[in-house]
């Protein structure tokens, strides 16, 4: 079960959906006495791999701890076609209405630009009519908070417009690439149940070695690191064909695992195309700091960036300004 301890480096998106979507769930009486109408649904968006299924996953096992049950339905974005004319449509009203009589839920859509795009006239009518459909079936949310939906993407820009209004999608979290803080904190939460644990001083050089990983590369890297100690310490086990006796205790994942690992993982956001949170090369860094420093220096005159350390700094760290975007 995954819970928020095991997500890091989110601290400030876990606080908000407490206050929006744990409380409201719990304490409806609250929110009755003092007429405030919680939010009906959250739209998560921000690149792969960077914890929107994770977080969807870990506020439905908050909400059920205790005596407390709160039902939770997941479904992908293709999971609601159907190649039979209204059977999507039905599915949908199935689902918001099993959502409804099991009260207190939530409804989970990942990757819900596949089930609502952005409707076109060059688009066929089927999924105009779902899109239709689901607007209707946000609309008609009415019970005070006790049934939340959830939708994740990775293109917010493919999702109908009439979704993200208020009413509908009130509130919009971005999930960006994690800082140098945030690397170090996932770092530790992969790494904790290891014996022995690996130094924080050690995780903090690699946290800083590992900008542009997502929250996956990250886990991706811890996990690799491990099999190349495996590989190091037991090398016999490629070549029998049998299983052998291990000293699982006798392995140590060392500094040279994690060089090995850096070289076989390649960060998702380098796969494609080049990404802003790439750091600087060692060779190119002192050629362009001089030249970057005086253009920031005219741009900090005329605008207000609102830096709050050197951004030299945070373009090597791949650090985020106040409102979340890679400087």
């Amino acid at each position: 079960e995954v819970t928020f301890d095991r997500v890091g480096g989110l601290d400030g998106h876990l606080e908000q959906l407490k206050e929006m979507i744990l409380f409201p769930l719990i304490y409806p009486e609250v929110f009755d006495k003092f007429k405030i109408t919680p939010p009906r649904g959250v739209l998560f968006h921000g690149p792969p791999g960077t914890g929107k299924t994770l977080v969807a996953r870990a506020l439905a096992n908050e909400c059920s701890r205790g005596d407390r049950r709160v039902a939770f339905f997941m479904r992908k974005g293709a999971d609601c076609l159907s190649k039979w004319v209204g059977e999507s449509e039905r599915q949908l009203r199935m689902l918001f209405d099993q959502a409804y009589s099991m009260r207190p839920s939530i409804i989970f859509f990942d990757e819900i630009d596949g089930l609502a795009p952005v409707r076109s006239t060059r688009q066929d009518q089927i999924h105009s009519s779902i899109v239709s459909t689901l607007l209707a079936l946000m609309d008609g949310l009415d019970s005070r908070g006790e049934v939340v939906v959830i939708g994740a993407t990775n293109r917010v820009d493919a999702i109908d417009p009439a979704l993200r209004r208020p009413g509908r999608f009130d509130r919009e979290f971005h999930f960006a690439l994690p800082c140098h803080q945030a690397r170090l904190t996932i770092l530790e939460i992969h790494t904790r149940d290891w014996v022995p644990p690996p130094g924080r001083p050690f995780l903090s050089e690699l946290s800083a070695r590992c900008t542009g990983y997502c929250g996956a590369d990250l886990k991706a890297l811890c996990a690799e690191a491990a099999l190349a100690a495996l590989r190091r310490s037991f090398p016999q086990i490629y070549a029998s064909k049998e299983k052998l006796q291990l000293d699982i205790d006798a392995v140590r994942i060392l500094p040279e695992d994690y060089e090995r690992a850096m070289r076989k993982i390649v960060p998702a956001a380098q796969r494609c195309a080049a990404t802003p949170a790439r750091p600087l090369s060692l060779t190119v860094r002192p050629l362009l700091c001089a030249q970057v420093e005086r253009a920031l220096a005219h741009l900090r005159t005329s605008f207000a960036t609102g830096l709050r350390k050197s951004p030299i700094a945070m373009v090597t760290d791949g650090s985020h300004t106040d409102d979340g975007s890679v400087f």
